[in-house]
């Protein structure tokens, strides 16, 4: 319980800090949209705050909960709500005494402003572009070709017999290349949770179990066990490997995600490619010089004009 309790407080608070270090900048580009509100607000939007008259909606704060650091981003709404309501209505009231001040018509905030609607207007259009250009056909395609060359992730299913000491499965071993059973030797000897159930471990991937098991149970032949003890952090083990397999590709809805941000960011490098080829671009050095790229080529030493470098 308290251990709970310190999680969800330590969530909270590095939610707030990072509210206090991301809200100014996301309200910086929500300010034209909080500006146009003029509504009384709906049941789906209502008001939540007024600041001087200035109208703040229950979607602006919803805005900038998503836009919180993603570490942070899953304390709920309603957890956050009062920090978010009381930083928009700081924020809305230090702007307004910027304003006053003239400071928005300052060369360095006019800069901010045109960086961050291009950067809005970027962001805007490269989704829109996306959502327009990914559709069902190529998301099927795509998934066909990942099925086509998806080999899956290996997993084998083992058991195991955990012991204290070299000795003991030494001992074990040699009851196992007598005969013995063993899942009764495991229920019987092991130490490990798994004894009830003989030392069935289930199926699991290598990166599942500590580096010495996992290479010595991936090593083994189907139905054959360690005939040297393995040792770990556990104690010494002895593993007999009982079936293996790889894993079948994730389906289509599990896969849709990861498919259509790897589709938009193909089509997204072309359309800037294309963009780029379209438009007339002249790169220049921070002193002002063009760069190497846009630059006639040099020449060599000792060249002149119309003349070949002699040998």
């Amino acid at each position: 319980m308290t251990s709970s309790f310190s999680r969800r407080t330590i969530s909270l608070r590095a939610a707030l800090a990072a509210l206090v270090v991301a809200a100014p900048f996301a309200l910086t580009g929500a300010a034209p949209a909080l500006a146009q509100q003029s509504g009384a607000g709906t049941a789906a939007d209502p008001v939540v705050a007024t600041v001087n008259g200035e109208k703040v909606m229950l979607s602006d704060l919803q805005a900038l909960h998503a836009d919180l650091p993603e570490q942070v981003r899953n304390v709920p709404f309603e957890r956050i709500y009062r920090p978010l309501l009381n930083q928009v209505i700081q924020t809305k009231l230090l702007a307004a005494k910027a304003r006053a001040e003239g400071l928005d018509k300052t060369p360095k905030i006019a800069r901010r402003l045109r960086t961050l609607t291009e950067r809005m207007l970027h962001h805007s259009y490269l989704d829109a572009y996306i959502d327009k250009s990914v559709t069902e056909d190529r998301l099927a395609e795509a998934y066909k070709a990942f099925v086509a060359s998806h080999r899956g992730e290996e997993e084998i299913k083992a058991r195991h017999i955990l012991v204290k000491t070299r000795e003991e499965a030494m001992a074990a071993i040699e009851a196992l290349e007598k005969g013995g059973s063993f899942a009764k030797l495991a229920s019987e000897k092991s130490i490990g949770p798994s004894k009830a159930g003989g030392g069935d471990l289930g199926w699991f991937a290598r990166g599942q179990m500590v580096k010495p098991f996992a290479d010595a149970a991936f090593a083994l032949e189907k139905g054959a066990f360690t005939d040297t003890p393995v040792q770990t952090q556990f104690g010494w083990h002895v593993i007999l490997l009982e079936d293996r397999r790889r894993t079948a590709a994730p389906s289509f809805e599990e896969k849709r995600a990861d498919l259509k941000r790897e589709l938009g960011s193909t089509l997204m490098a072309a359309e800037v490619e294309r963009l780029s080829k379209a438009a007339k671009i002249v790169r220049f050095g921070p002193d002002g010089k063009p760069l190497d790229d846009a630059a006639p080529a040099r020449k060599e030493d000792g060249q002149e004009d119309g003349q070949e470098k002699k040998r």
